[in-house]
């Protein structure tokens, strides 16, 4: 859900960027800056008595034990709602790919809300991450009729075309 004063998806993306390069305690202060910039909501309880602490900015609210906790939460759903990364880290960005494993797998474990589409990028992205050469063909369309030999030999000619015009 995204209002009046929520950013477009590349907007969302770009905060998820920065954040994504801070630690722990740097992202809570981080998001507290953002939710007071923005108008959002940061819940801090001084009564002393056990209370969960919530985050609620640019249309997504979490809560959890902590607030290093729940900022980290907050960061995978943004993530979600930008549509995801656009590419894995480089392998000589070690804590970046541990982030990004860490979100995916968070979003196909059913912890992180995700649309089908992020969730076939977050799969998409720990298949790029495990194996980096592997090329996604989509399949070709449904033919009414067709036999399951008759869309092999279809597919296999579209990887084929795919791999041709990749070389």
């Amino acid at each position: 859900m995204t209002g009046a004063a929520d950013p477009a998806p590349t907007a969302l993306a770009a905060l998820c960027d920065d954040l994504d390069a801070l630690a722990p305690q740097a992202l809570v202060e981080r998001l507290r800056a953002e939710v007071l910039r923005s108008g959002g909501t940061w819940h801090t309880d001084t009564s002393g008595l056990p209370a969960l602490p919530i985050i609620a900015l640019h249309g997504i609210t979490l809560s959890d034990m902590s607030y290093a906790a729940a900022a980290l939460r907050w960061r995978f759903a943004a993530r979600a709602a930008a549509g995801g990364y656009a590419a894995a880290a480089p392998a000589a960005e070690p804590e970046r790919r541990a982030l990004q494993r860490a979100w995916a797998l968070s979003v196909l474990q059913h912890l992180t809300p995700a649309s089908d589409a992020v969730r076939d990028s977050a799969q998409a992205l720990l298949d790029r991450m495990i194996h980096p050469g592997l090329q996604t063909i989509a399949p070709p369309a449904a033919v009414p009729g067709q036999t399951i030999a008759e869309a092999a030999a279809a597919l296999s000619g579209a990887a084929a075309a795919e791999t041709e015009e990749a070389a």
